[in-house]
C-alpha cells in the first residue's frame, strides 16, 4: 500500500507538470519576421523569423499572392534570398499545416545601375594600366 504522502507528492507533481505543458502550449507565439529588409541593392538578403517549431515560407510578386509558392518549409529560422530581378517582393510565413499566414514583409529589389558598374570596372582598369606603366617606369630606372 502506498502512503497518502507519497500519493500526494506524486499528484501535486503530475498536477505540476499538466499546468506547466497547459502555459507552455499557450505561449507559443505565432510565426513572425525579425526586422525584415526594406529594401535590397547587393543582391541578396536575409529572411530571420522566429515562433514556432516548423515553418511555411511563401513569396509572391504581387501584393494579391496570385503567383505565390512556397520556397520553403522546415525548422530553421533563417534564409537567404537571391537571384531576384529588380522588383517589389512579398514574404508572408506561418507555422506549418496553419490555415491563416501569420505575418509578411514587402522587400524592393533594386539592383546598382549598370552604368555605375561600368563606371567602377573603368576606374579599376584604369588604376591597373597606372600601376603597370609605374612598375615598368621603376624597372627602367633601377
Amino acid at each position: 500500500m502506498i502512503p497518502v504522502r507519497l500519493r500526494c507528492r506524486s499528484l501535486l507533481w503530475s498536477l505540476l507538470v499538466l499546468v506547466g505543458l497547459t502555459l507552455s502550449a499557450q505561449g507559443i507565439a505565432d510565426p513572425a519576421f525579425d526586422s525584415p529588409p526594406e529594401t535590397d541593392s547587393a543582391g541578396f538578403f536575409k529572411l530571420n523569423w522566429d515562433g514556432a517549431e516548423r515553418f511555411e515560407l511563401e513569396q509572391a510578386s504581387g501584393p494579391e499572392y496570385e503567383d505565390a509558392r512556397i520556397i520553403y518549409r522546415g525548422s530553421d529560422t533563417r534564409t537567404t534570398i537571391s537571384g531576384l530581378p529588380n522588383g517589389e517582393y512579398r514574404f508572408r510565413i506561418r507555422e506549418e499545416g496553419a490555415e491563416e499566414w501569420a505575418d509578411q514583409a514587402v522587400v524592393v529589389v533594386e539592383h546598382h545601375p549598370l552604368g555605375r558598374a561600368f563606371l567602377f570596372f573603368a576606374l579599376g582598369a584604369a588604376l591597373f594600366v597606372v600601376l603597370i606603366l609605374a612598375i615598368a617606369r621603376g624597372r627602367r630606372l633601377a
